[in-house]
């Protein structure tokens, strides 16, 4: 008697869904199963496992990484649009700094003119030479 032909149920088995196949094609069979979900999980939690419960869970933990993630993004929006309007402002302020600091410097430049003026002033007008 060949072993090869006898017929045996796919480990998947106990996942809902039963299918017998030829003892030599099992391998090839398992790891090409569409009911193979490589969990690992003890014996004594598969009656009542399902893979319904689980996706769920999985996609309700996606959809609140997925909340996080989006105020976490109108934060960071909120934050750019206030840096941004902060940028203008400095940007105003350095071009007024600039306007006052070149009216400064001619003002200096004013006052020591003025200043030579008075002092030129205060000169005793001399006789000339000759």
């Amino acid at each position: 008697m060949r072993f090869n032909k006898l017929l045996i149920i796919c480990d998947n088995a106990g996942f809902g869904y039963t299918s017998v196949v030829q003892l030599y094609s099992l391998m090839s069979h398992l790891n090409n199963c569409e009911h193979n979900l490589n969990l690992e999980m003890p014996k004594n939690e598969l009656p009542n496992y399902s893979c319904i419960k689980h996706l769920r869970s999985v996609m309700q933990l996606q959809q609140t990484r997925i909340a996080e993630l989006q105020n976490t993004s109108v934060k960071h929006e909120h934050q750019r649009a206030e840096q941004k309007c902060d940028i203008e402002l400095l940007k105003a302020y350095m071009h007024v700094v600039r306007s006052i600091n070149t009216k400064l410097l001619n003002l200096k430049e004013t006052i020591k003119y003025s200043e030579i003026w008075e002092w030129v002033s205060t000169l005793q007008p001399t006789r000339g030479l000759g």
